[in-house]
């Protein structure tokens, strides 16, 4: 990670209005028919929500404005991207953890299965 001067970037007046934001949060809301995905989840014995947290994984990983983070006044440029899954425990309540995003599949499906049964064992993320 870096840090990046933010008003020599194209995100300058975001990263002001975002910064001065008493709750600084976006939320997007959009309707898809999953059923494609759900039948590959299906056919392949894949988790749907791992499924549909590697596409979503996929998609970001193509724009540049995803590995820009605004934390402590600074702008942080990343290398790589993580999904933040919501798990629930075995003892009852609920923790989140951070699963790498890996352009790769299967090396995506063993880091979301692992990290979430580790999460859901231990409580912790």
């Amino acid at each position: 990670m870096r840090e990046l001067d933010p008003t020599k970037t194209n995100r300058a007046k975001a990263f002001e209005l975002w910064m001065n934001a008493p709750m600084p949060m976006v939320t997007l809301v959009k309707t898809f028919d999953i059923t494609p995905v759900v039948r590959c989840s299906k056919r392949k014995g894949l988790k749907l929500n791992m499924l549909l947290c590697y596409l979503i994984g996929k998609a970001a990983s193509q724009i540049d404005e995803f590995y820009l983070l605004a934390k402590d006044g600074k702008l942080w440029q990343f290398d790589k991207l993580a999904i933040n899954v919501i798990v629930s425990l075995r003892g009852g309540g609920i923790e989140n953890c951070d699963i790498p995003f890996d352009g790769d599949l299967a090396k995506f499906n063993e880091s979301y299965l692992s990290i979430t049964k580790r999460t859901q064992e231990t409580g912790e993320g």
